[in-house]
């Protein structure tokens, strides 16, 4: 190859790779100027996000308004289907996902997160007492309810030789319906969730068993588009975790 040639490629390849580079970094957005926050949740998994009233409160709520209180935002909620979040955020139609959402590899391919504000949350086979199916093992060859895209719905979906069911509403309540109707052998799901279901109904004729291995947590997603305010929320957040703040709503939501 001629050397004139070789130059010319060579010269077509950085300006290739500076036009890339151009059109990467624009996507790359600055919220010091931006006055109201976007905030995507799903108000069908209390205690995280729920309606009372017709008002959209719960833990991550409380959390997401109080961070944002302190950076001097405002904040506008938007309520949407859980699966549709990940996609929003993508685009960049919502700057920031508090849902109960759990960080994994996965999930942060499409948004960045925070460190985890709540860990330790077990996954838990739920059973009518008659069924007596407290292990992996025992749900094999058995139908189990999942609610679709959490990590019950990963975990289970990995595991050989079980039948599951997708419920595409977040609410825990679904899983139980399906539970008590027969459609399902057992329901899959974390432990905080269930804790406000059980609090109106009698858990006493359910078996709940915590499948070891199998904590969630749960962090922010913040658009990949807003490196800025993921920095300025975890900043705030460990403020948060300093002065007592996380820890009172953790009491406030019976997370402790």
């Amino acid at each position: 190859m001629k050397k004139a040639s070789l130059l010319i490629i060579i010269a077509l390849i950085l300006a290739t790779s500076a036009i890339v580079w151009k059109k990467a970094n624009k996507k790359i957005i600055s919220t010091s100027d931006i006055e109201t926050i976007i905030v995507g949740t799903n108000a069908e998994f209390q205690p995280f996000s729920f309606k009372e009233n017709d008002v959209i409160t719960g833990f991550d709520i409380d959390i997401i308004t109080q961070a944002l209180t302190r950076l001097g935002k405002q904040m506008v909620i938007k309520d949407m289907p859980f699966d549709a979040l990940l996609p929003e955020i993508q685009l960049g139609n919502i700057h920031v996902i508090a849902a109960g959402i759990t960080p994994t590899e996965e999930r942060a391919k499409r948004a960045l997160f925070t460190r985890p504000h709540l860990t330790s949350d077990s996954l838990v086979i739920i059973t009518p007492k008659n069924k007596s199916l407290v292990s992996l093992d025992d749900l094999k060859n058995k139908t189990v309810v999942v609610n679709e895209g959490y990590v019950s719905d990963s975990f289970m979906s990995e595991q050989p030789g079980i039948n599951t069911l997708r419920l595409s509403s977040a609410a825990v309540s679904d899983g139980m319906l399906a539970l008590e109707s027969g459609r399902a052998d057992a329901f899959v799901t974390a432990l905080n969730p269930m804790k406000p279901y059980f609090a109106k109904y009698d858990s006493n004729e359910f078996s709940i068993t915590a499948i070891p291995g199998t904590e969630e947590s749960s962090a922010l997603a913040i658009s990949k588009h807003y490196p800025e305010l993921r920095s300025s929320l975890q900043r705030t957040l460990d403020r948060m975790e300093e002065d007592g703040t996380l820890a009172i709503l953790k009491k406030k939501w019976d997370l402790l």
